[in-house]
């Protein structure tokens, strides 16, 4: 029983300092919200595995992006990205391209076709991501920080 318990404190690096587990959780932030679409929880594990960071801690930031919070924050990125890029697209094509998701499905490789051709789009939301995960990433390890020391100092 003490070997598992050995085991699974050097899996999950439970005695890791609270920078370093914020450190991690903020990494998790970054990637969870980045462009990276789809390859997250798999960018998480490659991360916290090759710098031997807390495996929790990344993944419970790469799955703090939710499905709830997709959509939303996938579009306010768009936006952000089309601002910084200049790049504006008008609305009759915008709409085209989402009635084309509607009608034949937002897996269709006709929809993605179509969005893939509107490469400004694509941009801005690359950009307009980065950005966000970024901001979100600097500001979630200061907070992390301080609630992990507040944590830990309950449990003494």
């Amino acid at each position: 029983m003490r070997h598992l318990k050995d085991l699974l404190k050097k899996l999950l690096h439970i005695e890791d300092t609270p920078e370093r587990t914020a450190l991690a959780y903020s990494i998790g932030i970054f990637l969870g919200f980045s462009p990276f679409l789809g390859f997250h929880t798999l960018a998480g594990l490659a991360i916290a595995f090759l710098f031997r960071l807390n495996r929790v801690a990344v993944l419970l930031g790469v799955w703090t992006n939710t499905p709830w919070w997709i959509v939303p924050y996938y579009m306010i990125a768009t936006w952000v990205g089309m601002w910084v890029t200049g790049f504006w697209i008008d609305w009759a094509t915008l709409n085209e391209i989402f009635q084309l998701g509607k009608d034949q499905g937002f897996m269709s490789s006709d929809f993605w076709n179509r969005i893939a051709s509107q490469w400004g789009l694509l941009l801005s939301l690359g950009i307009g991501s980065l950005i966000l995960c970024t901001l979100l990433s600097l500001v979630a390890y200061p907070l992390s920080l301080k609630w992990i020391r507040f944590y830990r100092s309950r449990l003494k």
